[in-house]
């Protein structure tokens, strides 16, 4: 039972090994670093280690192109990088789809460039947003000397702030998100605020934040599903 359970690891560890080699040949005709080239050897196991064995894809010269589509970027980015950090798990799962005969679709080249764009809260919030949409409610008030709103406050979150290491930039987060396409903000009320006379004083905002189309797709391919090893 033993040696059959060892099988696949060591098939995989092949597997990984040849496309470093791969990697190598057609990418780097220089010698890389050591620390880097360790570095991509462990990030290929993981990813292969992630893909059940039935269905790796065959490296064959037809295949290896379409995958060093996705390593090579992946490499450029990752060669500096803590292995104990969130955005390198997304690319460690782009690389896993890359090598998916079933999830290959999933590895868009363009995911490998958002990834390098976000921040630590930033994958947190997709992170949650893959589970739940997010309720957000802002208020602001008139200043009658200039006539503009002021004072402007967040009423309401549905957000899990403590999840992030800096709650207070959650807006910039989203709207930054939003920049990149993989995030939603859509207003769903927008209330006035009135006084005793009647008057109007302010106005208070509802919004839903959502992940877009392409944004399901990018955490589809590329959040962990149960979540990151490293918070």
């Amino acid at each position: 039972i033993g040696r059959k359970e060892a099988k696949p690891a060591k098939q995989a560890g092949e597997f990984a090994e040849d496309l470093f080699k791969a990697f190598r040949l057609l990418l780097f005709p220089v010698q890389i670093a050591a620390t880097a080239q360790d570095k991509f050897r462990r990030i290929l196991a993981t990813a292969f280690n992630a893909v059940p064995q039935e269905r790796r894809i065959d490296l064959q010269p037809q295949t290896i192109p379409s995958i060093l589509q996705i390593a090579g970027p992946i490499y450029e980015h990752i060669k500096y990088m803590d292995e104990n950090v969130i955005l390198f798990e997304l690319f460690e799962e782009l690389l896993a789809r890359s090598i998916d005969s079933e999830r290959i679709s999933e590895a868009h080249p363009s995911f490998i460039c958002i990834i390098s764009q976000l921040s630590r809260d930033e994958a947190i919030i997709l992170l949650e947003l893959r589970r739940n949409d997010f309720d957000f409610c802002i208020s602001f008030y008139v200043e009658r000397e200039t006539n503009r709103f002021v004072n402007r406050k967040v009423d309401y979150c549905s957000f899990p702030a403590d999840k992030l290491l800096f709650a207070g930039n959650f807006e910039m987060y989203c709207d930054h998100l939003e920049k990149l396409g993989v995030v939603g903000q859509t207003m769903i009320n927008n209330d006035s605020i009135m006084d005793e006379h009647h008057q109007q004083i302010g106005n208070k905002q509802s919004f839903k934040i959502y992940l877009t189309h392409f944004g399901r797709f990018f955490v589809h391919a590329c959040v962990p599903k149960k979540g990151f090893r490293n918070k």
